[in-house]
């Protein structure tokens, strides 16, 4: 059979293809461009997804009008108008398929515990947690975007981490190796030129985002107070967020269930992953911190070829 189907995780940085055939096979995948509905076009979010197919399908031998299924997940999700859009769009690009758009940490759920009860923390440039358990019940804590919330992301590091800067350059914050370290970062002459790089539109969420490793270093190399106190901040939020996931759909669990992190965030080290686990034990002990099984275009296709065995069956 030439049947198949398609997941897509559509994210801020990147756009991830990967096709199964009907047996849960993985055939191809490939990656493109950014598919944030909320931050680019939805044309462009389109645009990406077509180059991500493409190459996907072309690996995998398969052809457009083989694939039965489609499930994205993205982010953005939240924007309802663009997402319908995207949705049509994608209609038109798979006529005959069933399409289903779903948020990005749903299918990165999925891919993370392979399709079976758990829970996803992601900490990238947003955050997010997310479970499912074995009734069927869905909880969600975070998500709600960098003006509102986004504490334990990339960006709510990168943002505190400026906010230490500037604290210690007039006196009301202690000196900070994120000082020499963010300039050199961002390219800026000193502490001033700050202030009208954020306001001016120079330093955007995804450049704030991307100060994050720049923290890191200064925790783990020039054990920076500061910097170590700013990790272990975030990785406080992403337990809260975890914890609140939890108590919802596995109170008093006995049997262990995993909690998968994902997101370049995790990669921060010690302070924040000794403060998250040491939180996990205590409010969660059936918890289980596990990497991710697969990856989140795995766990789109994993749903989508779900979703189309629901529909044959009714």
């Amino acid at each position: 059979m030439t049947d198949c189907v398609l997941g897509l995780d559509g994210g801020g940085t990147k756009t991830g293809a990967l096709v199964l055939d009907l047996g849960g096979i993985p055939l191809g995948e490939a990656a493109a461009g950014p598919c944030n509905i909320a931050a680019v076009p939805v044309a462009d979010a389109l645009a990406a997804v077509r180059v991500a197919v493409e190459a996907a399908l072309a690996v995998s031998g398969k052809r457009r009008e083989d694939v039965r299924a489609v499930c994205a997940g993205i982010a953005g999700f939240s924007h309802a108008e663009r997402r319908r859009r995207f949705r049509a769009g994608l209609q038109e690009e798979f006529p005959d398929a069933l399409i289903s758009v779903e948020p990005d940490y749903t299918v990165a759920l999925t891919g993370a515990t392979d399709g079976t009860p758990g829970i996803v923390v992601i900490a990238g440039t947003g955050s997010v947690a997310y479970g499912e358990n074995a009734a069927g019940e869905a909880h969600r804590a975070g998500a709600y975007g960098y003006l509102i919330d986004d504490a334990g992301s990339g960006y709510g590091v990168g943002r505190a981490a400026l906010a230490a800067v500037l604290r210690a350059a007039d006196g009301t914050g202690e000196g900070t190796a994120l000082t020499g370290r963010l300039c050199a970062a961002l390219g800026l002459v000193s502490v001033a030129d700050i202030i009208p790089a954020v306001y001016g539109g120079r330093l955007d969420r995804a450049a704030i985002a991307a100060l994050a490793p720049a923290v890191t270093d200064a925790a783990r190399e020039d054990e920076d107070a500061v910097a170590r106190a700013l990790l272990m901040r975030a990785g406080g939020a992403l337990a809260r967020l975890a914890e609140a996931v939890a108590a919802r759909l596995f109170p008093d669990a006995a049997a262990a269930y995993p909690v998968a992190p994902i997101g370049s965030l995790w990669n921060a080290g010690l302070p924040l992953v000794d403060v998250f686990t040491r939180s996990l034990a205590r409010f969660a002990p059936a918890a289980v911190l596990s990497p991710p099984r697969r990856p989140p275009a795995h766990g789109a296709a994993l749903r989508a070829l779900n979703a189309l065995a629901e529909a044959r069956q009714s």
